[in-house]
C-alpha cells in the first residue's frame, strides 16, 4: 500500500508540473500576434536502444549489451514565442537489457515505464529544432527472461533522467526526431540502500510524431482581420473586397475612388474629386492663371514666356534677348568677327576685313600686297632653318625662325603655306629627293606642333632638282641644302 501511495503521489506531482507548465505556455501564446503555431498535440511512435550504465563499485565487472526497444504515446505542444515551445508528453516505454553477467541486477529481461518527458523546444526556423529537459519514468512492469531472481520490488518505482536531442520538420504534420536520454536514479533499489553497484538507465531513442491538430496561423500585422499572405496591404488596415487594402485613391487627391467623380485626375473635394478648370490647356487652372484664354507657364503666373526683341525666341532661351536674332545662334544676329558688315555664313574670308563684291574678302591687290609683305619675312626666317648633317632633325638654333613663322600665320589666319625642301648633289638622287620631303615633313610638324592647322599647310621636296649655286663648291653646295616657304590666300 505504502508503495502504491508513493507512486500515485510522484505521478500527481509529475502531471501537475507538466499541467502548469502547458498553462503558463498556452497564455504566453496568446500574446503571438504575429505569424506563429497554435497548440498542436498528436501521437508518437519511436525505437528505443538502452542499456544500464554501471557507476561506481563494478567488482564483477558486469556491462550490459546495447538493445532495441519500443516507444508509443501522445504529445501536446504550447508555443511560447516563435523560436521556443513547451512539449509535455506522455508514453508507454519498453527498454530491454541482455548482459553475459550472472551476478547483474537483470541478466536478460525488460522493463516499461510510463514515460513523462518534458521538451523544452529551440525552434531555428520551421526545419530544425534542439530539446532538452527532464523525464519522470513510473515502472509499470518487469519481464525476466533469464530464470535469475529480478523481481519489480527490486526496482525503484521512479525514476528521473535527463536528455538532449534534435527534431527535423518540427512543425510538420510527421516530425522525425532523436534523444539520448541520460538516467540519474539507480534502478536497484536493494542493493542501492546499501551502496553497492549502481544500474542507471541509458537510451537513445528515434522515431516519428503525427500532429493530429494545431495550424500556423499567418500574421495579421495591421489586425485588420485578413492574414499577411492574403493581405495585399499587410501594414495598412483595409476592407477585404479590396484583398485588405483601404479603397483606392487612384489619382492622389485624397478623395477615395468611390466618391470620386474623377478617380484618374487629381481634383479638389470643392470640384468632387476633379480638377479646377484649365481653359487655355496650359496646366494651371484659371483660378491661378493670369492670362485663362492663352497657354503659359507658372513662372509667369499662366502667361506667355516674354519676347522682348520680338525674333520669335523667349527671353529664356535667347542669349540676345534686346537684339533680334535666329534660333540657330540662341537668338543672336549671325556674328560677324571681322566686323566688315558681312555675316560669317556669307563671308569667305570671316577673320580678314573684305568687301561685298568680294564676298567677305579683301580686293585682289590688296591681297596679294600683303602675301608679298608677309612671304619676304618668312622666305627671310626659312633660310635659318638647318638641319643635322643629313638627317631629318631639324637643329635648336633654327626655333627662333621657325616661331617667327608661327606667329605670322596665327596673325593672319586666312594664309595658307607651302614647304619645299632642297639638297644639293651629293649621294644617291632617289635618297635626296626622300631626304628632301621627309625635311619638308618635319617642318610641317614643328609648325602643327606649335598650332598651326595641318590643312593648312601643304609640303613637297625636290631633291638635288632645283639647285640656285654650283654644287662643285662647298659653298655653293650650303645654298643648295635649304628650305623655302611660301605663303598664299
Amino acid at each position: 500500500m505504502h508503495f502504491k501511495s508513493s507512486k500515485s503521489f510522484f505521478m500527481k506531482k509529475t502531471f501537475l508540473f507538466a499541467l502548469c507548465c502547458s498553462l503558463a505556455g498556452f497564455i504566453y501564446a496568446q500574446n503571438i500576434v504575429k505569424e506563429h503555431y497554435t497548440v498542436s498535440g498528436g501521437i508518437l511512435g519511436a525505437a528505443n536502444f538502452s542499456k544500464f550504465r554501471i557507476t561506481d563499485n563494478n567488482p564483477n565487472n558486469i556491462e550490459y549489451k546495447t538493445k532495441a526497444g519500443w516507444s508509443v504515446g501522445g504529445w501536446v505542444n504550447f508555443p511560447v514565442s516563435k523560436g521556443f515551445s513547451i512539449e509535455p508528453q506522455v508514453m508507454h516505454s519498453s527498454y530491454q537489457y541482455l548482459t553475459d553477467n550472472n551476478n547483474a541486477l537483470i541478466k536478460d529481461g525488460k522493463l516499461r515505464f510510463i514515460s513523462v518527458p518534458l521538451f523544452l523546444k529551440f525552434h531555428a526556423g520551421d526545419y530544425f529544432a534542439i530539446t532538452a529537459g527532464p523525464q519522470v519514468d513510473f515502472l509499470s512492469s518487469v519481464e525476466n527472461n533469464s530464470g535469475s531472481n529480478a523481481q519489480e520490488e527490486n526496482f525503484n518505482q521512479t525514476s528521473f533522467s535527463g536528455f538532449g536531442g534534435v527534431e527535423i520538420m518540427p512543425h510538420g504534420r510527421v516530425v522525425l526526431f532523436a534523444r539520448y536520454i541520460f538516467g540519474l536514479t539507480n534502478m536497484d533499489k536493494i542493493s542501492g540502500e546499501n551502496g553497492a553497484v549502481e544500474y542507471k538507465n541509458q537510451n537513445i531513442q528515434a522515431g516519428l510524431k503525427f500532429r493530429l491538430f494545431g495550424k500556423k496561423v499567418p500574421a495579421d500585422s495591421d489586425g485588420d482581420g485578413i492574414s499577411d499572405p492574403n493581405d495585399k496591404c499587410p501594414n495598412v488596415i483595409g476592407l477585404a473586397r479590396y484583398d485588405g487594402c483601404p479603397i483606392p485613391d487612384t489619382d492622389g487627391d485624397g478623395i477615395n475612388d468611390e466618391m470620386d467623380k474623377c478617380p484618374n485626375q487629381a481634383g479638389t473635394s470643392k470640384y468632387d474629386g476633379c480638377p479646377i478648370p484649365d481653359t487655355d490647356g496650359d496646366g494651371i487652372n484659371d483660378e491661378l492663371d493670369k492670362c485663362p484664354n492663352q497657354a503659359g507657364t507658372a513662372k509667369y503666373n499662366g502667361c506667355p514666356i516674354p519676347d522682348t526683341d520680338g525674333d520669335g525666341i523667349n527671353d529664356e532661351l535667347d542669349k540676345c534677348p534686346s537684339q533680334a536674332g535666329t534660333a540657330k545662334y540662341d537668338g543672336c544676329p549671325v556674328p560677324d568677327r571681322d566686323n566688315d558688315g558681312i555675316n560669317d555664313e556669307n563671308d569667305k574670308c570671316p577673320d580678314v576685313a573684305g568687301i561685298a563684291a568680294n564676298d567677305g574678302c579683301p580686293e585682289a591687290e590688296v591681297k596679294q600686297e600683303v602675301s608679298d609683305k608677309l612671304s619676304r619675312s618668312v622666305r627671310t626666317n626659312a633660310q635659318s632653318i638647318k638641319f643635322s648633317g643629313t638627317t631629318t632633325t631639324i637643329t635648336s638654333t633654327s626655333n627662333t625662325a621657325l616661331n617667327n613663322i608661327v606667329k605670322i600665320l596665327n596673325e593672319n589666319p586666312d594664309l595658307k603655306a607651302k614647304i619645299e625642301a632642297h639638297t644639293d648633289n651629293a649621294g644617291d638622287d632617289t635618297k635626296n629627293m626622300t631626304l628632301s620631303t621627309n625635311r619638308a615633313e618635319a617642318v610641317k610638324a614643328y609648325l602643327v606642333k606649335k598650332g598651326i592647322s595641318a590643312d593648312r599647310i601643304t609640303t613637297e621636296g625636290f631633291g638635288e632638282t632645283m639647285p640656285i649655286a654650283d654644287n662643285t663648291t662647298v659653298a655653293g653646295r650650303t645654298k643648295n641644302r635649304r628650305v623655302e616657304i611660301k605663303l598664299m590666300y
